[in-house]
This record gives structure tokens, sequence and C-alpha cells, in this order.
């Protein structure tokens, strides 16, 4: 059996790891389209999903500035 590969946390100069902004700095993800995937259970990357969860309560406040 393998070990699991431990990997560090994204961070916001990092490329989004999935979905249509795919390549693109996290800081230049929109905020309201991370909190839509982690809001539906879209979010495929363990790493993307810990990124949103630490930077949950900002994302919230961005979003909504983005409306």
């Amino acid at each position: 059996m393998r070990e699991p590969i431990n990997l560090p946390d994204l961070t916001d100069n990092d490329p989004c790891p999935m979905g249509k902004h795919k390549g693109t700095k996290l800081v230049n993800v929109p905020n309201k389209y991370l909190l839509y995937i982690y809001e539906n259970e879209m979010v495929s990357s363990e790493r993307l999903k810990k990124y949103i969860e630490t930077n949950l309560e900002a994302i919230k406040e961005l979003a909504k500035r983005e409306e």
C-alpha cells in the first residue's frame, strides 16, 4: 500500500486545481465561485476544500462585495 503524499496547503498564489478557473491563481478566482462550489459540495480537491474552509469568512465577505 502506498503512503499518502502530504502536499503543502494551497495559498492565494497557487493555481486553482479544478473547475472552469483551473490554472487561475486562487487570489484571482471569483469568491462567489469558490463559495458556490463549496456550498454545493462540488469541490473535488481536498487541498482546495481546505483552502476554502481556512478562508471561508473572508470568502463570504468578499463574495458579498462581488454582487
